[in-house]
């Protein structure tokens, strides 16, 4: 588990991986309650409040800190690559399309950004503002989040023998219904205790990864590591740190594969 600065030294040594785009397939996948809800959490979250990042806060420290006539060029290119939602796209396509389009924006404004900053500067204002818009604008959802914490054991469960598998229609119920899956797409709880407040959550290819095409990446040849790892893993270890006993968000991103391992801890609240 990755800990301490959300930065890591690239390694020249390691071979670039770009995602492929998603195979799923089928009507549950693309209109299914699941599609429904990250299509909604997507355009509220994502679009609505997530969205002024780039042009609001990230673009105006650049035109101040670089050239701007190149600057604003560059962003109208790149907000030339936006794909179009359509009124016959389905609900997992708006998804795709609405996430892709965050994505690609903030890697291109974070490597523009990290060209002009040292590191602790660089991560200071992506985080930090990150952590900030998101207290601001997504109470709400930290609170639905934090709720975790207040997960109790069953009764007469008070006892732990370990983080156990998840049953067949525990597993069928996240699969359906994640209010998170917006965020990372498909995901499987790998294991469980809320008697020891402990959950591991298994991504295999995140949506970050895959939502926006390679080719219309400022970097076409690598994954958004960026954006992964500051606006991503960054903001929500600061925003879910376990202060007070509340939950405890780590993420462990295989780059540079697309799977992600994201462990949560929290305090177990006490059967009555």
């Amino acid at each position: 588990m990755q800990t301490g600065s959300a930065l890591r030294v690239d390694d020249a040594s390691e071979p670039a991986i770009t995602a492929a785009p998603l195979k799923r397939t089928g009507f549950f996948w693309n209109w299914g309650p699941q599609a429904w809800i990250d299509a909604f959490m997507t355009k509220r979250m994502i679009v609505q409040q997530a969205g002024p990042l780039v042009p609001y806060t990230f673009l105006p420290i650049l035109r101040m800190t670089t050239d701007r006539e190149r600057i604003d060029r560059e962003w109208a290119e790149m907000r030339s690559r936006r794909e179009k939602v359509g009124w016959f796209d389905s609900p997992r396509e708006r998804w795709r399309k609405h996430y892709g389009n965050f994505v690609r924006e903030a890697e291109w404004a974070l490597l523009e950004l990290r060209k002009h900053f040292t590191p602790a500067q660089y991560e200071d204002i992506v985080v930090g503002t990150s952590v900030a818009l998101a207290h601001e604008n997504s109470q709400g959802f930290l609170e639905m989040m934090n709720g975790m914490a207040d997960t109790k054991p069953p009764r007469g469960g008070a006892a732990s023998d370990g983080p156990q598998q998840p049953s067949r229609f525990q597993k069928l119920l996240f699969a359906a219904f994640n209010p998170a899956g917006f965020l990372t797409g498909p995901a499987e709880i790998a294991e469980f205790d809320a008697a020891s407040g402990v959950a591991v959550m298994e991504v295999p290819d995140c949506a970050w990864h895959v939502c926006p095409a390679a080719e219309s990446l400022p970097n076409p040849d690598a994954l958004p590591e960026q954006g992964c790892l500051l606006i991503c893993k960054g903001a929500f270890e600061k925003l879910f740190d376990g202060r007070d006993g509340g939950l405890r968000m780590e993420f462990d991103p295989h780059l540079p594969e697309t799977s992600c391992t994201v462990r949560m801890t929290w305090k177990a609240q006490q059967t009555g």
